[in-house]
């Protein structure tokens, strides 16, 4: 009796054990994010002809986006609304580069905002971009055109 307790136990605990790994192993089905969609919406539409290499939710109803042009990248934050109207964002950059491109599009002359209704649309299109920074690099430098 003993022999089959023992058994039994042991097919139990490997069950367990395989519906564990399973249950950190197997990808959460999920549906559409309509806010990160929105989202990638607005950074095509602010930045032209640039490919978005990364987006994706992050903490408190933020997303982290990572934008490309020509191998350039900019990284940043979207965070919609915190003490803004519905619709508006704070844009966080993450680095000197991005937040110099992020002050070409941003709807306020101070902060780095995006409002849902702009009374100007503001864009840096990929071309622009690469215009920029052959005037100050010279013919030199090598792009990375995608």
């Amino acid at each position: 009796m003993t022999r089959r307790s023992r058994r039994g136990s042991a097919i139990g605990i490997a069950a367990l054990g395989v519906a564990f790994a399973l249950a950190l192993w197997a990808p959460i089905p999920t549906t559409g994010n309509a806010e990160l969609a929105r989202v990638r919406d607005e950074v095509t539409e602010r930045f032209p002809g640039w490919r978005i290499t990364r987006a994706s939710a992050s903490w408190e109803n933020a997303f982290t986006v990572v934008a490309s042009c020509a191998g350039r990248e900019i990284g940043f934050q979207v965070v919609p609304e915190h003490g803004l109207p519905v619709g508006d964002a704070w844009v966080q950059p993450n680095d000197e580069f991005s937040r110099q491109r992020l002050a070409e599009v941003s709807d306020h002359h101070r902060y780095l905002v995006w409002f849902q209704h702009p009374l100007r649309e503001r864009q840096l299109s990929c071309r622009a971009e690469m215009a920029r920074s052959m005037r100050h690099t010279g013919p030199t430098f090598r792009w990375n055109v995608d």
